[in-house]
């Protein structure tokens, strides 16, 4: 009897699976809402003095008809980064959009590999910047938040799309400035 109670969950996650546009009609939290109208709500919201407009998007999307942003993108998450991204460059308000590999570190909040591999840098891995979505890889968290943070203080990084990364030996301290001053030469 409990195996018959999970039949029509079971064939609702097909459905969900199965076929994104379902999903989408079901989520209360779809890519779309969250990215694309978010954003255009956070864009209306914004005072036209706005230091800066600082955006979390992802590695991946002007690569989504690849592997594995492909699969990622099956469920329309960088189709709506891109047009938040989009919205935050027409928007005239001074921006810096950042765009990490697949997010490692905790906290570990979703049900993917990540969280159940507990997949971490430990501290040891340095960070990459790029342009032009070029790179793949893994981000923590932790970096991620810090470029946010780093990003508001360094006017280089106004009107700028970069990727980041970890990879190679983690120096003792991030020089921040330093690695937004390749922002310069890597743009051109």
């Amino acid at each position: 009897m409990n195996q018959a109670k999970g039949f029509p969950s079971m064939i609702e996650w097909l459905k969900i699976y199965l076929n994104p546009s379902y999903s989408r009609t079901k989520a209360k939290n779809s890519p779309e809402q969250v990215d694309v109208i978010g954003v255009t709500n956070l864009v209306a919201a914004a005072p036209k003095d706005l230091k800066r407009f600082v955006f979390v998007s992802s590695c991946g999307v002007l690569r989504k008809d690849k592997p594995p942003y492909s699969i990622l993108n099956s469920f329309g998450v960088l189709d709506a980064k891109q047009k938040a991204e989009e919205i935050i460059i027409n928007s005239g308000l001074p921006y810096t959009i950042i765009r990490p590999g697949r997010l490692i570190d905790g906290p570990f909040t979703s049900y993917d590999l990540n969280t159940l591999l507990k997949a971490t840098t430990a501290g040891k891995l340095g960070l990459v910047l790029g342009t032009g979505d070029t790179l793949s890889g893994q981000t923590s968290r932790i970096d991620v938040a810090s470029a946010c943070v780093e990003s508001i203080a360094n006017s280089v990084t106004v009107g700028k799309v970069f990727e980041l990364i970890n990879r190679g030996a983690r120096p003792s301290v991030i020089d921040w400035p330093g690695l937004f001053s390749t922002l310069e030469y890597l743009s051109i």
